[in-house]
């Protein structure tokens, strides 16, 4: 790859010495994008920059995995590794004066992310945390001028029984996954995008946490994304489609399931892997 010109000078971009960590990791976000990740109309390293031009809805949803979907997996290391293309590293510092490194990995989706998340599909959400992070520091907390969104729960899901948390969120015209076990993972999604960017985590007002009572598991989440959002996929629209309606009908799907199904716009989707009896409790 490094003997194409265009390849070889974001490389260089990438890991030029004098800058900074986090600018290298911008540069590596870009180069991974346009590599193999899910494909940028544009690679500028602007807070929206991980977003892509839609499918049309129609088509076959394997290309909206590919086109609009950005999934990374999180894992608290012990110390810092080596930072590539697709991994970058975090490190800060806990009140106890230790440092606590979490591992950034991008995941390249070529369909729904069944395969990732296999140890995990059958497990059910329990619980969800929407925030909304606000776009200016001054305004009061009752206007709707804030980007959301909404952190799920999976109690027991590690190995030493740590919560499994996946961070969802529209941004433009692109669909950010982001999921890891541990607290520090927990703390990690509330203050930085799949694309690696800090969030402005002063303007981050999270909201009441909300426990789950229907029957709701990661593999019928997915299932959601792939027969409902793929196929209804539209472009981003300040007032029609944006992130707070994407944050609100994933919240209804959740605590809706048998609802949100059967509203379906479009008569050609037929709920098969998911049937009411599905959600029962």
């Amino acid at each position: 790859w490094l003997k194409i010109p265009a390849v070889r000078a974001l490389w260089e971009q990438a890991w030029r010495p004098r800058r900074s960590r986090r600018a290298r990791a911008a540069a590596s976000f870009r180069l991974f994008r346009g590599l193999g990740g899910a494909r940028c109309s544009s690679m500028t390293p602007a807070p929206w920059s991980c977003c892509a031009s839609g499918a049309d809805g129609e088509n076959d949803t394997l290309l909206w995995w590919q086109e609009v979907a950005l999934c990374a997996s999180l894992e608290e290391v012990m110390w810092r590794g080596w930072e590539s293309i697709d991994v970058c590293y975090f490190g800060r510092r806990a009140k106890s004066g230790s440092k606590r490194y979490i591992k950034l990995t991008w995941r390249a989706l070529d369909e729904p992310p069944y395969n990732l998340l296999w140890s995990y599909l059958d497990l059910p959400v329990t619980a969800f945390t929407e925030v909304d992070e606000k776009w200016f520091a001054w305004q009061p907390d009752s206007l709707i001028t804030y980007h959301a969104f909404t952190i799920l729960e999976v109690e027991q899901a590690g190995w030493f029984g740590e919560s499994l948390f996946v961070l969802m969120e529209r941004c433009n015209n692109n669909i950010q996954l982001l999921y890891g076990c541990g607290d520090e993972v927990h703390i990690f999604l509330q203050q930085f995008y799949a694309n690696g960017r800090q969030r402005n985590v002063k303007q981050c007002l999270p909201q009441p946490r909300q426990k789950l009572t229907k029957l709701v598991t990661l593999r019928h989440v997915i299932e959601w994304l792939d027969n409902v959002v793929a196929k209804e996929w539209q472009p981003y629209n300040l007032l029609a489609e944006n992130c707070q309606h994407f944050a609100e009908n994933l919240q209804h799907f959740l605590q809706n399931p048998k609802l949100a199904w059967r509203k379906v716009p479009r008569k050609d989707l037929e709920p098969q892997p998911l049937r009411p009896s599905d959600y029962d409790t």
